[in-house]
């Protein structure tokens, strides 16, 4: 499927931190990917060892075998599998100066590596640059930065005979000031065929737009994937983002939802983006996928809380109105509702309740040490004049 047509894409992106999905959770999510016409699976979890922080250790025979069965079944689901490799933590770059093969070690690694994915069934492959330390001019000129990286990804392409999808270190505007020059050096070099994943103006959003011109020109090209952080939470797991989602798919031709690693979460926000994706009434939608999944009706007491993550741009806090009644219904949630996806909930209803509790100065003092942790404690007590 290396061939295979790249006009359109969505699908789901194993890239978060904090959770790693088992074999069997990753069939579910193919199985929900065929039945919602998702089409793409991006493997890439931040916590497989031999992914990222220790990238060059070949994967061991039991994981070949596995991750060849998983390619083959996504397949058979009519579900391509983009396979990435993260090297950038501690890649020596210094060997990228030059354009030829006889490179560093750390080179024939990856390749390596990458082969190891294409010979066990994977379709595409991604080089990932994401989440690197910020140190690239101890070594070299900033203007260096995106210029090697678009080599690193040039050499892969051609040594491997395909093309390779990249995740930029720069992936969100918001991020250029680390690196002004970045972006446009990358795209001086790097293929023109070379699909990109971006996250936008900001790294969590609820659209896709983008005020750096060279990433506008791609976009109008089809070359950037909407890298759609709208849900994830492993940058602020004590919180879980629930709500309709809002990305309107008209105008984004390629969009791949990086999600929780908790798998009912995962399969339910899948079903949610898939079915808000044409639809002008969204929250309607939503309700509709809520209930069909079981979710009761008291979540709707408290469903502002999870509708959706605060962004880089937001000005306001949620104004909190506290009815004695959302207590009810925050009991029935915990203690009542019993499936699979309650017990993923599970922490974070306990967690608003004893927040709420906090807020109208009702949790004992007793139940702040044992709940909060050390910090919190000590701002709350404080507060209250203890």
């Amino acid at each position: 499927m290396e061939n295979s047509n790249l006009n359109k894409i969505f699908g789901y992106i194993e890239g978060y931190y904090g959770n790693l999905l088992d074999w069997k959770s990753r069939k579910k999510i193919i199985q929900k990917m065929r039945e919602i016409d998702m089409n793409f699976y991006f493997y890439a979890p931040k916590e497989d060892i031999n992914h990222r922080l220790k990238w060059r250790k070949p994967y061991k025979k039991l994981w070949r075998n596995r991750f060849r069965t998983f390619c083959s079944f996504a397949n058979s689901n009519n579900i391509e599998i983009l396979a990435g490799i993260s090297p950038g933590l501690d890649f020596n770059f210094s060997s990228i100066k030059k354009n030829n093969f006889n490179l560093s070690n750390d080179f024939d690694k990856l390749i390596s590596k990458c082969q190891v994915l294409i010979d066990e069934g994977a379709n595409h492959l991604a080089l990932l640059l994401d989440d690197i330390p910020e140190n690239f001019n101890e070594d070299f000129s900033k203007n260096e930065e995106g210029l090697i990286h678009a080599k690193l990804c040039n050499l892969l392409s051609k040594k491997l005979k395909r093309h390779i999808f990249l995740v930029p270190r720069i992936y969100a505007d918001e991020m250029r000031k680390e690196n002004i020059t970045y972006l446009d050096n990358l795209f001086q070099e790097l293929n023109k065929n070379t699909q990109i994943f971006y996250c936008g103006k900001y790294i969590v959003n609820n659209k896709f737009e983008s005020s750096i011109k060279t990433i506008i020109e791609k976009k109008k090209k089809n070359k950037v994937i909407f890298w759609d952080n709208y849900y994830a939470n492993d940058y602020c797991p004590k919180r879980l983002f629930l709500g309709p989602w809002l990305i309107n798919d008209q105008e984004n031709k390629k969009v791949m939802l990086n999600l929780t690693g908790m798998i009912e979460t995962d399969l339910l926000l899948m079903e949610i983006a898939s079915k808000c994706k044409f639809s002008k009434n969204k929250f309607k939608i939503w309700e509709q996928v809520l209930k069909k999944n079981q979710v009761p009706e008291d979540f709707m007491a408290i469903y502002k809380f999870f509708e959706k993550p605060s962004l880089t741009n937001d000005k306001k806090i949620l104004k909190v109105n506290v009815d004695l009644k959302i207590f009810d219904k925050i009991e029935k949630l915990l203690w009542k509702w019993k499936t699979p996806l309650s017990r993923e909930w599970y922490p974070y209803i306990l967690s608003l309740k004893q927040d709420l509790q906090i807020l109208n100065d009702e949790l004992p003092f007793n139940r702040i040490l044992k709940t909060q942790t050390h910090p919190i404690v000590k701002k709350i007590l404080k507060i209250n004049g203890v």
